[in-house]
Parts: C-alpha cells; structure tokens; sequence
C-alpha cells in the first residue's frame, strides 16, 4: 500500500522547540512528542499528506490524559510545529518519491541505477558466451562449424550431485569390490573363480547401464555358480546344495571351530511306558 509509512528524522526526539513548548505549556516533554508523532502519523494517512484533522479528544483518550493538557500543547505547538493544520517541514521531511535524480548534482534515480546494472550485466553474460563458443575451435573452422561446450545439460543446474555415477553398460576402470563382499561371495559361490570371473566381469559390456556395480557384480558372481551347479548335476556331480542346508553346513563349521566337538542328533526316544496311576477295582 502506498504512503503507508513515514520518515523520521535522526534529530526528531532532541529538537528543541520541544523543549519550548514543554515550557509554555507546562507538560511534560514526553507528553508533547507523543502528541507530534501522533500528527505525523495522522498527517501522512490523510488524503492530503501532511494536514492533519485529528481532534484533541481522539488525542487525550489515545494518550490517557485530559483533553485542556491536549489543547494546551496544540496551542503552544501553534506556529512553531503546526501551522493552520499543516505540518511544518512536511514537504522537506517527507518527499512523495523514496529516490529522485537531481540534474544539478548529477544524482541518478533507483530506476536510472538499476536500469545501469541490468545493461552491465546482460553485456557481462554476452561477451562470456561469446568466449566460450570461440574456445577451441580451430580458426579455419570458426564460421562453418558449430560447436556445442556442454551436451550435459543437467550439469549446470543448481543442487545435482555430480559425483553421483553416471549410468554405463561397463564396467568402470575405476571400480574396486570391497573386501568384505568377496569374502561374502566367496562362501556363498565355492566353485566360482572370483578372480577370473572379476577379470571377464570388467571387460563385459551389458545391454543396458548400470550405476550399482557392486550389486550388479554379486549377481555375475551368483549366476556363474549356479550355471557351475547346474552344470555338475547334468554330469552326475553331488545334488545341488539349498540355502538352508549350506547355512545348517556353515553353523555346523563354526561350531567345530569354537569348541572342538561336533554336534549330536537327537536320538529316537524308545517305548513309551505309561506309569500314571490305575484304580484298582475291588
């Protein structure tokens, strides 16, 4: 909303008519800037910026004092501050425009100095593209051929991580199996060769990308040991291992190796005798 503010001037609260009227009108000081600030606000919600219409008993009930300690501070204020309803000074105090230019001291506007940025600006971004479109091309070829610096579109936009992996079909050269995970894979694939399979797994290019090669390396390591299973069954090899029985094998395992003995079956309980007490008949 426009005009909905005033200014108020560093000097304000020391001015000295203050005191002078404080005098005169034998109220407390407090009681006469009180009364001014509430012409200043009155005077700039006016239609006419700068009149001010508020009668004394709005300003005593505002300011809980009676309405002579009012009309006695207006009367002093007479001449000094206010003059027939207008505010002295309004028009310096408080101009209609936060920011004007000034031809005699060469003072630019907001607009003008805004306006000034945005061309230096906008001639900042054209000389950088024109920099950049010119980089590494070769001179002969400047005007027959379009070079493009970024096809990557989406690096340049704020908040992607770039070191995120881009999806590939191959493996990267970059790319290290942790120990843990092949001490993993190891015991769940026995006649897998970890080694040769991790040498053909990184030359092997999948038909579509990839950005989880750890996983995806599990699951080479997986299907080459049940391809190896499958294989040594046909052959009449030994049957085909379930996961509950190699995790029943690997307990049994470790069992051994923390305490030496071997676990024993539950042996089958024999004849049941029933010895519940009988009633004898007489």
């Amino acid at each position: 909303m426009a005009n909905s503010w005033l200014r108020l001037w560093h000097d304000m609260p020391t001015d000295p008519k203050f005191k002078t009227i404080a005098r005169l009108s034998g109220e407390p000081i407090t009681l006469v800037i009180s009364v001014y600030l509430h012409l200043l606000v009155d005077a700039s919600r006016n239609v006419t910026r700068g009149h001010t219409n508020v009668t004394p008993e709005d300003l005593a009930s505002a300011l809980d004092v009676t309405d002579a300690q009012i009309e006695s501070v207006l009367k002093c204020m007479e001449g000094r501050l206010i003059s027939n309803s207008v505010l002295s000074g309004w028009e310096t105090r408080q101009p209609k425009r936060e920011d004007v230019a000034d031809d005699e001291t060469g003072k630019k506007s907001a607009a003008q100095r805004k306006a000034e940025q945005r061309a230096r600006e906008k001639a900042a971004r054209e000389l950088a593209a024109s920099e950049s479109v010119s980089h590494g091309v070769t001179k002969g070829h400047t005007k027959s051929r379009k070079v493009t610096l970024d096809k990557d579109k989406d690096t340049d936009k704020e908040g992607v991580d770039k070191s995120t992996p881009r999806p590939s079909k191959k493996c990267p050269s970059s790319f290290v199996v942790p120990e843990e995970v092949i001490e993993a894979i190891t015991a769940e694939c026995p006649l897998v060769d970890i080694g040769a399979q991790t040498a053909i797994f990184r030359d092997h290019e999948f038909q579509k990308p990839k950005t989880d090669w750890v996983a995806t390396w599990r699951n080479w390591m997986r299907t080459k040991q049940e391809r190896l299973t499958e294989s040594a069954l046909q052959s009449g090899g030994a049957p085909k291992e379930s996961f509950a029985e190699r995790d029943e094998r690997i307990a049994s395992e470790r069992f051994r190796e923390a305490t030496g003995q071997t676990t024993q079956a539950i042996k089958p309980m024999g004849e049941v005798i029933d010895i519940t007490p009988k009633r004898i008949s007489k």
